[in-house]
């Protein structure tokens, strides 16, 4: 129970029977429309998950006699035992080994526009360690939009002072353009865009950077990872922890300190565990050739003038009125790996987002279909069985958008849609974890030259 139980992100508890009895009317109505519990993905044309939560239909039957019955209470002894969450984490694994707090306590304005803000930690050991299991957990739910956290190099140039990232001469870059390489150095990952025709990096390449490696994410109903046994996310003692916070103001004033919980491995690790966005080649080429293909034209690498940098082309932004834009990233796959679980992100024009797989032998697998995607219900869908790709294969990320009047969210379908942070600009990250198959953590590396 994520959600209904008390303290947590839900309007209210169903943890008791007294909690839920007032509610069982509305209960049926939104388990029988399939409202609740949400799981966006067509379970038809999905690969199986083992954080699956949808109903069948004998499930959904027996609910709603229940509540035509008088939602009477069932036999004290055939309740089952009540999951112990510990100091309210989600994760019924326990207390984490170790927490990390947001380095400051944000005050969020009762108005106004919240940008997307970073804080930094830095790693408290001296090795590297790796996590079984993360959670991102906020300290009032009422005003976290979403976030998400990252290990990553800092930018060039910079430094952090109380957890916020300063220039060299120590002023606060919180809301200010990040400092830029001299030229010829100049390179792509600091080209933010800034909506006037490119791009911006961060929001279709910024877990592909060289440097940064994605943690996990926290959006309403999800904010837990949990990884197989020998595998983990690695937290490099030589990185940084940075959240990416993203407020919502509730008009009156709050303050927030998330917190990210880590369990460590209890076995060792022999692979990393690796999040990449659809798009870019993978496992060894992070920042290779992008793949786009937008309304079935690919988008082409553009070179830059004066550096010769071979970047990617601009993609368009969405046009008014359209109801049915297309974009998909192509991912090859270079050397085997194996899948463990996909997250899809989107906002209020994302219509629906489907991975297929196209084996080397021609043969195309859907993984996981979201046919109508709900900015609301941002799942990470994790395969139930590990899924084992050849070299060879590729992933295939297919959004769709909806810019029309028929999109009861759209906030403005005579607008043109850019690429951008906020909920009312787009984004289109198919985010795929997996690791690679040759490695193997436990073995020393060889000192042959061959």
């Amino acid at each position: 129970m994520t959600c209904h139980r008390p303290n947590n992100i839900a309007p209210m508890s169903l943890f008791e029977y007294t909690d839920a009895r007032p509610w069982a009317r509305s209960i049926k109505d939104l388990v029988v429309a399939r409202e609740m519990p949400p799981w966006p993905a067509d379970p038809k044309n999905s690969l199986e998950f083992r954080n699956e939560r949808y109903l069948e239909q004998a499930d959904i039957d027996t609910i709603a006699a229940w509540v035509d019955a008088g939602a009477p209470k069932g036999n004290d002894a055939d309740m089952p035992v009540k999951p112990d969450f510990p100091a309210g984490w989600t994760y019924e694994g326990g207390e984490p080994d170790y927490v990390f707090d947001l380095p400051v306590e944000y005050t969020v304005a009762a108005e106004g526009e919240e940008d997307y803000i970073d804080f930094y930690s830095a790693m408290p050991w001296d090795e590297d360690r790796f996590a079984e299991v993360l959670e991102l957990r906020p300290s009032d739910y009422r005003v976290v939009h979403h976030s998400g956290a990252y290990t990553v190099d800092l930018p060039w140039g910079t430094q952090v002072i109380d957890g916020v990232l300063h220039d060299l001469e120590g002023n606060s870059l919180l809301r200010a353009p990040l400092p830029r390489r001299p030229a010829p150095e100049d390179n792509a990952e600091n080209d933010e865009g800034e909506n006037t025709g490119r791009v911006a990096q961060r929001v279709f390449n910024e877990v592909n950077l060289p440097g940064s490696s994605k943690l996990l994410s926290y959006v309403p109903g999800r904010g837990v990872e949990r990884h197989r046994p020998g595998t983990g996310k690695r937290l490099a003692v030589d990185k940084w922890i940075r959240w990416t916070m993203h407020y919502n103001p509730i008009g009156v004033e709050a303050t927030e300190r998330s917190k990210l919980g880590i369990w460590f491995n209890t076995e060792p690790v022999t692979h990393e565990v690796l999040t990449r966005q659809a798009g870019n080649a993978f496992p060894t080429d992070p920042f290779g050739n992008d793949i786009y293909i937008v309304q079935g034209e690919e988008v082409k690498p553009t070179t830059d003038p004066e550096t010769g940098r071979v970047r990617r082309g601009r993609i368009p932004n969405i046009p008014p009125y359209e109801d049915d834009w297309k974009i998909t990233g192509i991912t090859p796959i270079t050397e085997p790996i194996t899948l463990y679980g996909l997250s899809p992100h989107m906002h209020l024009r994302g219509k629906s987002l489907r991975w297929v797989v196209t084996y080397p032998d021609g043969r195309e697998e859907t993984i996981l279909d979201v046919p109508k995607f709900d900015f609301n219900w941002q799942i990470h869908y994790e395969l139930a069985e590990p899924l084992r790709l050849p070299a060879g294969s590729k992933i295939s990320g297919i959004g769709v958008y909806d810019n029309s009047l028929g999109n009861r969210w759209n906030p403005g379908p005579h607008l043109q849609v850019y690429w951008g942070q906020q909920s009312w600009d787009e984004m289109y990250q198919a985010f795929t974890e997996y690791t690679i198959e040759s490695q193997d953590l436990t073995k020393q590396p060889s000192t042959n030259d061959d």
